[in-house]
């Protein structure tokens, strides 16, 4: 019998009738109570139908073309099915009509009168171990609390799972919810140690995954979904010697009203399956993605240096899935075994926010030790007029994957089993624990960077080429950078290894030696700084030449040169050498003159901003803390 298993990560709709973004509600008349045509209660169906295209094709706006469309063909405009029949409604007033709604996108399911792609409802989520002998149920909610102001902030409290002598396999659940469309995702996390008494009291505001011990997942929900079954291959181990406490992490999808009573219903197992279960994160944990570009991608692998150094055996995977969010375009997740494709665990998709593509696997994937996988998120940005980075806010991007998989060895701690192979900035920590010497990666020498072997050339050449004489970049360390450093080292060229550079100065100094630290932090400031000037004179090179008309030079005549002694012309032939020779040698009092004004300058200058460069660096260091506190949250 085929086994079923949804994979349900943080903030993921993964069911086809799931209600778009709860912050587009308000953009329509009724948009919280817009029917669903499968299930009773549910409001506004995903963006796939056609009433979501249009609105995404009309800018997300309520526009009287909208109004007046009749989207899924039955008979009735959008505004009449809306409860907007005149088309004057507008964001913040009361609809003329709240009763006898339907829905402007689906025609009625047994309507002969037009036709859309969704001609039968799914079927209703169905969990049969869940009535199986030995199976019980325990409701986890948080009390009702405030919802924060902040929008990328969580809601969390602590829980005893089981504190029985004998373990028991966790198989699945069910949210509770009693006023809905307020939540947008509850993540629970097993904790390792017992968590404070003040989180088991009341609800407390925290970041996603922020609690040191609690950092393991063993159930996620999102908007939308009836359920979580697992495989009847495995469970999360809970009680025993298995995970006792956990930890909920509860997302809210707007930024004002209460939270009631809401929580999971899991149903536990006495019956133990063969294997125990595990969650996998894979991704990538920094994004900057600019305006207005209609495609920016993210890759990210799981080297196999790290999963032959931590994973002590074969893992099978049982379900993947990719998240990312709004700005997405599509992605793909794949395993891979010496340099070679083994299986697209994900294929390359046109990806949905709203209907993401979770892939379930009968028999699982033989995941073995040295194998890869890869993680790639493609984004446009074409209608956004600010930068997008890494976070769960509605305007945020993330690039994570999710893999359930067994067997899960509980006497491991998350970190020593490499349950979260990430990267930030495209930097691995766990490249730091492999004990390979030296590592590349992306052809960088990692090793080099934290022993600083790899750094101190890099520095005094720096010296050489004065990038430490002045403020800013001089021309002599511009032209080393652009034209030597960034061409020839891969552990400083800005398309590649250089994040990493920045991840180890900003983020985590602990593994550099104390001579790598001395030139790093002496070093990047100076490389970020000469960095944006170059790419800065770029664009404005390329801006003056795209502005400058295309003219034909005009025709040079030829000049014979002047003997600054008698001011009479040579008779031989002008060069550009001997021309830059009379100059030179006419103006030599002029450029003596300047030469000691510009001596005079830069010795005041020198004496002015003798501490500068340790202010700069404080300075941006702290900037760097605060921007990596802010992503991390």
């Amino acid at each position: 019998m085929k086994t079923v298993l949804k994979v349900l990560v943080a903030a993921i709709v993964p069911l086809q009738f799931a209600m778009a973004h709860i912050e587009f509600e308000s953009l329509i008349p009724n948009g919280d109570r817009v029917p669903n045509p499968c299930r009773d209660g549910a409001v506004w169906a995903d963006d796939k139908n056609p009433f979501g295209l249009d609105f995404k094709a009309a800018g997300q706006q309520w526009t009287a073309d909208l109004c007046r469309k009749d989207s899924d063909g039955d008979g009735l405009t959008n505004g009449q099915e809306l409860g907007d029949p005149d088309c004057v409604w507008t964001v913040g007033a009361a609809p003329a009509r709240m009763t006898g709604l339907s829905h402007p996108g689906i025609c009625p399911l047994d309507s002969a009168t037009c036709k859309n792609s969704w001609t039968k409802c799914p079927n209703a989520f169905s969990c049969p171990a869940m009535e199986e002998p030995g199976v019980t149920v325990r409701n986890f909610t948080i009390k009702s609390t405030a919802v924060p102001t902040y929008e990328k902030m969580h809601l969390c409290q602590a829980f005893e799972l089981n504190n029985t002598a004998s373990p028991v396999h966790m198989i699945g659940s069910r949210p509770i919810m009693v006023n809905k469309n307020v939540i947008r995702h509850m993540v629970m996390y097993s904790c390792s140690q017992k968590p404070d008494q003040a989180l088991f009291d009341s609800p407390q505001q925290c970041y996603m995954g922020s609690y040191p011990n609690c950092i393991e997942l063993i159930n996620l929900w999102g908007e939308g979904n009836e359920g979580e079954c697992f495989s009847r291959l495995s469970g999360f181990r809970v009680g025993g010697e298995g995970f006792q406490y956990g930890m909920l992490s509860l997302k809210p999808a707007k930024t004002n009203g209460f939270i009631n009573e809401a929580g999971l219903s899991i149903y536990f197992t006495s019956n133990l399956r063969p294997h125990d279960q595990g969650t996998l994160t894979y991704g990538e944990f920094e994004l900057i993605l600019p305006p207005r570009r209609a495609a920016v991608n993210y890759n990210h692998t799981c080297p196999s240096v790290c999963t032959r150094s931590f994973h002590s055996e074969t893992r099978y995977i049982t379900a993947a899935t990719i998240y990312m969010q709004s700005y997405a375009t599509k992605g793909r997740l794949s395993l891979w075994r010496n340099g070679a494709l083994v299986q697209d665990l994900v294929p390359l998709h046109a990806y949905e926010y709203n209907v993401p593509k979770v892939l379930l696997f009968d028999p699982p994937v033989e995941y073995r030790r040295g194998d890869e996988i890869k993680t790639e998120c493609y984004y446009s940005t074409k209608g956004n007029n600010h930068t997008v980075i890494f976070g769960y806010g509605s305007n945020d991007e993330t690039c994570l994957s999710f893999m359930h998989y067994y067997p899960n060895n509980i006497h491991l701690s998350p970190l020593a089993k490499l349950v979260q192979c990430t990267s930030i900035s495209g930097y691995n920590p766990c490249w730091n624990d492999t004990g390979i010497t030296p590592h590349i990666e992306n052809g960088c020498n990692i090793t080099g960077l934290i022993t600083g072997d790899g750094l101190k050339p890099v520095y005094t050449a720096m010296w050489r080429n004065q990038c430490f004489v002045s403020m800013g970049c001089s021309a002599a360390c511009q032209d080393y950078m652009s034209n030597t450093l960034f061409p020839s080292n891969a552990c400083f060229d800005p398309k590649r290894s250089l994040k990493a550079l920045e991840y180890l100065y900003i983020r985590y100094h602990s593994p550099l030696s104390h001579q790598a630290k001395g030139y790093m932090n002496s070093m990047y400031p100076i490389l970020k700084s000469c960095q944006s000037q170059i790419e800065t004179l770029a664009l404005l090179d390329q801006a003056r030449l795209a502005s400058k008309p295309a003219v034909n030079p005009p025709a040079v005549k030829s000049v014979p040169p002047v003997d600054c002694n008698t001011g009479k012309p040579h008779e031989e032939v002008l060069t550009s050498k001997n021309l830059m020779v009379i100059i030179v040698v006419c103006s030599c009092l002029v450029f003596a003159l300047l030469a000691a004004v510009l001596l005079l300058v830069v010795r005041i200058r020198k004496l002015r901003l003798r501490d500068s460069p340790t202010k700069l660096r404080n300075e941006q260091d702290e900037a760097g803390k605060e921007k990596v506190y802010n992503a991390y949250g």
